[in-house]
């Protein structure tokens, strides 16, 4: 998932802070299913290390979660959620920064510029609350059962937002396509007297 959400976040910092070349989408799909089989060959290892039992890999808590043990969280979660959150967070940043940029200097009362503005604004709040939760795995190993179903619901939490920042999205968006066709309604209206007029 953070692979994923890493190979987007780049097609989205070639896009919008190097506006002298826009990416294809080729370039996305390519990236997406490179992501693919990153994440499912570690998925792969893990799981058949976790089918030799001498591994240790997994193991039940007291708190009733089934998480990995302490010596393979690092390699499993610590180490590749680190490395991808540090990546997205550097591209984060420079995305922000050239979208808040283009937003404050092309202000406009259009109020299809109004949901992108929106759009934009759900896109990096999504971006930003994404992936923090991945962050409390490494606590879940050194924690007792109370603090441990403290930060198993905070995981939850922000890994539940996901679909509501889709839900907002999808709102914002079905609201711009309702107000363009009104538009063009609109505009079809006001345009059958003028027609009918031009031919009298």
């Amino acid at each position: 998932m953070l692979c994923v959400k890493t190979s987007v976040g780049y097609f989205n910092y070639l896009r919008f802070v190097h506006l002298s070349s826009q990416p294809s989408y080729r370039l996305l799909y390519i990236m997406l299913v490179i992501s693919f089989f990153i994440s499912i060959t570690w998925m792969a290892f893990a799981a058949g290390f976790n089918s030799n039992l001498s591994f240790h890999i997994t193991q039940l808590y007291p708190y009733k979660i089934c998480w990995f043990t302490r010596p393979a969280i690092y390699y499993f979660t610590t180490i590749p959620v680190c490395l991808f959150l540090l990546i997205n967070i550097v591209i984060f940043i420079f995305v922000a920064y050239h979208i808040l940029n283009h937003v404050q200097n092309a202000a406009s009362s259009d109020q299809s510029y109004t949901r992108m503005k929106q759009c934009v604004i759900v896109l990096l709040l999504s971006c930003a609350t994404q992936g923090i939760g991945w962050l409390l795995g490494p606590f879940l190993t050194s924690v007792g059962e109370e603090v441990g179903n403290v930060l198993g619901w905070f995981f939850i939490i922000f890994n539940g937002l996901e679909g509501l920042w889709c839900i907002v999205l999808y709102i914002i968006i079905l609201s711009k396509h309702i107000d363009e066709r009104k538009r063009v309604i609109t505009a079809k209206e006001v345009k059958k007297p003028t027609e009918s007029i031009y031919h009298k």
